[in-house]
């Protein structure tokens, strides 16, 4: 998924619309119209040092994602969000990569119907929960979190917003949902292995037993650009050996003007997860913090990520991770970062220097 600053899926379907109105209302004055933009990331990352020496390799790859929005009223609209990624993993490893195993699939496909206080939406979407997966800067700040999204679920839900400028402007969500086993799961270029309901797994239930409410806020007229998210999912499981994953989220980030060149934005988030994978008894913890800084044009980044899975004979594994990067925003719209990565995972350390080009489109 990727990784360009912003809400992400599950919330530009969800919640942006409901906080901010409708998009695209006032912006063009005849029905049917269409909006979106294509989010190209060119990314390479070399890893280095590792006490596994199959875990040592280079790896050139895109992250590519087109998206539309076809407004048939001020209220109603279909959004299309594509990914063009690696999905499936090297043959061999410890294989160079450059471009391989790249395949394009849907990963939202939603109806919406939008107003200033609420909207519904059904299809497929990514149910609100957690923040840091879409909005942990850095090259590799949100890595570790991506393991807590829920991305790709077919389902519907909707929002209401309430506040005022001196309160805040809050908005509560929910929706139900199961993971996508369906021919939207496939994938083009590359054809990667689609899930099946027989494989079982959170949300893998083929029907509505799943279910998240989330509760996003911010605008206060104290606290100006600080936003707080709080959530809880309960995801069905398939198969009757295996148990229902719940998992809880908050995080909140604060974005700063330092000066008129300079600002900053600290972002704070802990996820825990009970019964975590359908496991009984198993439980899994993320704790992740973040700073960005940025002077006009530059960018300094500061992203860790801690993750510790407690089994129910009282074992465990830890992983953490840390990332600093840096880059430059060019007027014309493209960006270049470099940054360097330490991950340690079940005592296995491995280092990665990473180079990352982005670039926007919108039409």
């Amino acid at each position: 998924m990727s990784k360009t600053p912003g809400l992400g899926p599950a919330f530009g379907v969800a919640l942006a619309l409901a906080i901010s109105g409708p998009a695209g209302a006032g912006e063009k004055d005849t029905f049917p119209n269409i909006s979106g933009e294509i989010v190209i990331e060119i990314q390479n990352d070399l890893a280095y040092d590792s006490d596994d020496p199959t875990a040592e390799f280079n790896t050139l790859f895109t992250a590519t994602e087109p998206s539309a929005t076809i407004r048939f009223s001020e209220e109603i609209s279909v959004f299309t969000g594509l990914v063009l990624e690696p999905v499936k993993a090297p043959a061999v490893a410890g294989d160079d990569q450059v471009f391989d195993n790249q395949g394009l699939f849907v990963e939202v496909l939603t109806l919406n119907y939008d107003t200033e206080r609420f909207s519904l939406f059904g299809g497929k979407f990514a149910p609100n929960f957690g923040i840091a997966w879409g909005a942990a800067p850095g090259i590799y700040g949100r890595d570790l979190p991506e393991g807590y999204e829920l991305a790709e679920r077919i389902g519907f839900g909707g929002s209401v917003s309430f506040g005022d400028e001196t309160l805040g402007r809050h908005t509560l969500s929910a929706s139900t949902f199961f993971l996508d086993t369906s021919g939207l799961a496939e994938s083009v270029i590359t054809r990667r292995d689609k899930p099946r309901q027989a494989d079982g797994g959170p949300g893998n239930t083929g029907d509505l037993s799943s279910f998240a409410v989330g509760l996003d806020g911010g605008g206060f007229k104290a606290l100006p650009g600080f936003r707080y998210h709080l959530a809880y999912v309960h995801q069905g499981n398939g198969l009757d050996t295996e148990e229902d994953e719940k998992g809880f989220a908050v995080g909140a980030e604060y974005e700063i003007g330092i000066t008129d060149h300079i600002g900053a934005r600290p972002l704070i988030e802990y996820v825990s997860l009970t019964d975590a994978d359908g496991v009984d008894g198993q439980d899994r913890f993320y704790l992740t913090g973040a700073l960005a800084l940025t002077y006009k044009n530059w960018n300094l980044t500061l992203a860790g990520t801690r993750k510790e899975t407690e089994a129910a004979d009282g074992t465990g594994t830890n992983e953490e991770q840390f990332q600093v990067s840096a880059g430059y925003a060019f007027d014309n719209g493209i960006g270049l970062d470099l940054g360097w990565m330490t991950n340690r995972n079940a005592g296995v350390g491995t280092n990665t220097f990473g180079t990352w080009i982005t670039y926007v489109y919108e039409f």
